[in-house]
């Protein structure tokens, strides 16, 4: 795939993420997709496959009482995409406010892996704690 295409499926993976599309993410993810989520928190850890991914990603916004990201930038080389972002967020009486980096590695024109990276990892670990 070149930039462009890869660009383009980060943004339709943001965008069904976004609006909890499922059949659309299932299509943009490999089946045995990975996620990295950074930290010491109860939400960190490795999710392995759709399945898990996609439940993990739902869990996340119902766990809290208010949880807004927006995208900010997207970069892209041959076989990864850097997808940057902001989040704010609210869960008992705490207050997120903190900017992420996903970084995607691609195969086949599908994402195989994602790392969650944000920039305050004490400030996740607090919020989910």
């Amino acid at each position: 795939m070149n930039d462009d295409s890869n660009a383009k499926l980060a943004r339709a993976a943001w965008a069904a993420a976004s609006a909890g599309d499922v059949e659309t993410l299932s299509q943009l993810c490999h089946l045995d997709v990975v996620w990295h989520a950074s930290g010491r928190g109860s939400r960190s850890g490795d999710y392995r496959g759709q399945a898990a991914v996609f439940d993990y990603l739902a869990a996340i916004g119902e766990a809290a009482d208010r949880f807004d990201s927006h995208l900010d930038e997207i970069l892209v080389s041959k076989s990864q995409v850097a997808v940057l972002f902001h989040i704010e967020g609210r869960r008992n009486q705490k207050v997120l406010d903190t900017e992420f980096i996903l970084l995607f590695r691609l195969d086949g024109g599908r994402i195989a892996e994602v790392w969650a990276i944000p920039r305050d990892q004490y400030e996740i670990d607090e919020f989910w704690s």
